[in-house]
Formats: C-alpha cells, structure tokens, sequence
C-alpha cells in the first residue's frame, strides 16, 4: 500500500479506537471497522480486526486476575451471545444494514438522553436473569452483521452499576467469548490466509501505542467522570450510527 492520505486517515482511527477501547472498554471495532473499509472490503476489514480486538480485550480481562466471578454471573450471558454471533453472521450478506444502524443508533440516543434527564434504568438482580438470555442473544447478532455489539452491550451493563474496573473487565470478557465466536464464524468465509493474517497481525502491533495510553487514562479518571465521559461516547457512537444509516446506499 501507498502512503496516500487515506492510509494516513486509517492508521490515526485505528491508534484513536484503540485509546477509546483501553481508556473505556469498547468502541474499537465500531470506530475501526467502517475506516478501515475505505481501504479493504468490509468482509476482509472485519477479519483482519478481529485479533486486535481479542488481543485488548483479554489484556483488559485478566488485568486484575482471572474473572472467575464474572464468569459466574454471565454464564447463560456467554451462551446466548454465541449463538447471536452465528446467526449474525450468517444473514450478514443479506440485511439492510442501514436499518440496523438507524434502529441501534436510535435507541442508543434515546438511552443517552433519559440518563441526561435522570429518568435512568436501573436493571435489578431479579431483571437481570429475566434479560441475559435475550440481551446476550441481541448483543451477539449485532455483532455477527455490523461487528460492533459495543453500544448494546454497554447500555446493558451501565444499566447494572458496575464499578468502572469492573464494568470493563465484564465487557472485555463478553467480547472475548464473542471475538472467538465470530472468528470461527468468519473462518466460512475463507479469508484467513497469510496475507491477512499477517496485516491482522501488523494492526495488531501498531494498535497497542493508543491501547497502552487509553489504559494509563482509564486509571486516572474517577468513577462519576468514568460514567459522564461513557455516555458521552455513547452519543457519539448513537450520532454516528444514525449518520452512517442515513447516508448508506
């Protein structure tokens, strides 16, 4: 590849997605994916991100020691999740995805703005079991069609009041489980060769600069900006899925 502007443009979004993914636990794929598709096809874009996205996701999961209690708590979470990717997948070709990013950009805002007006969700032990099966399910076909379940996924478990250690590790370990199933998912696709594999490794490499420094500012900030600075992202996200919906073919 030429050093042209484009490849200049990439290369910055991807050390960006990596920053916000360390500093918040998400946002990599969704900020990465659809820059990287200015170079490559979508299909080759989403495989070649997926082994940075596992690399972070399991620095972040065994920060503070193996997750044995989110494991517990997510099990049936985990499941579901998997069987979403494949389906997700699997209709990948064929959905509208401008529907999808319209409707996952809508709720997103919509979520985004009762918090802003304090008219916040509170998910309660007992909602909790009621809602895993179907939000893991949900979470793992979004990401299986647009490899971006971030934002779902998020609203989920802010609505839980995780500490913010511990809502990144329980994110980074769902996207773990997901991560692996849609790799196995995408392996049908016959796209794993050594050319990609290799430039999946080079993302990989340069990705880790923004990864590190999005982790030491993770570590700086207090639980009450942690949670301002999320919905902020979220917002952003929301604004540019509707963008993105609006504007796709």
């Amino acid at each position: 590849m030429n050093f042209d502007p484009t490849l200049i443009l990439v290369g910055m979004a991807l050390l960006f997605a990596a920053f916000v993914k360390g500093a918040s636990g998400l946002g990599f794929p969704l900020i990465a994916t659809p820059t990287v598709a200015l170079l490559l096809d979508i299909r080759i874009a989403i495989t070649i991100l997926l082994i940075p996205n596992i690399v972070m996701d399991v620095a972040q999961v065994f920060r503070d020691g193996f997750p044995f209690a989110i494991l517990r708590r997510f099990a049936w979470f985990f499941l579901a999740t998997i069987a979403g990717v494949f389906l997700g997948t699997a209709v990948l070709v064929n959905l509208p995805l401008w529907v999808l990013n319209f409707c996952l950009g809508t709720m997103v805002l919509v979520f985004v703005a009762f918090n802003w007006l304090k008219f916040e969700f509170r998910i309660t032990p007992g909602l909790e079991k009621l809602l895993s099966i179907p939000v893991g399910f949900i979470s793992g076909f979004l990401n299986g069609v647009t490899n971006a379940a971030g934002p779902a996924l998020a609203i989920y478990l802010y609505s839980l009041r995780l500490e913010k250690r511990q809502f990144i590790k329980s994110i980074a370990t769902i996207f773990v489980f997901t991560k692996l199933s849609q790799l196995a998912a995408v392996s049908s696709w016959n796209l794993f060769n050594a050319s990609t594999l290799m430039l999946s490794l080079q993302v990989t490499l340069f990705t880790l600069v923004g990864f590190y420094v999005g982790i030491k500012t993770q570590d700086r900030i207090n639980q009450q900006t942690f949670n301002r600075a999320l919905l902020i992202l979220l917002f952003a996200i929301g604004v540019a899925l509707l963008v993105r919906a609006l504007t796709q073919p």
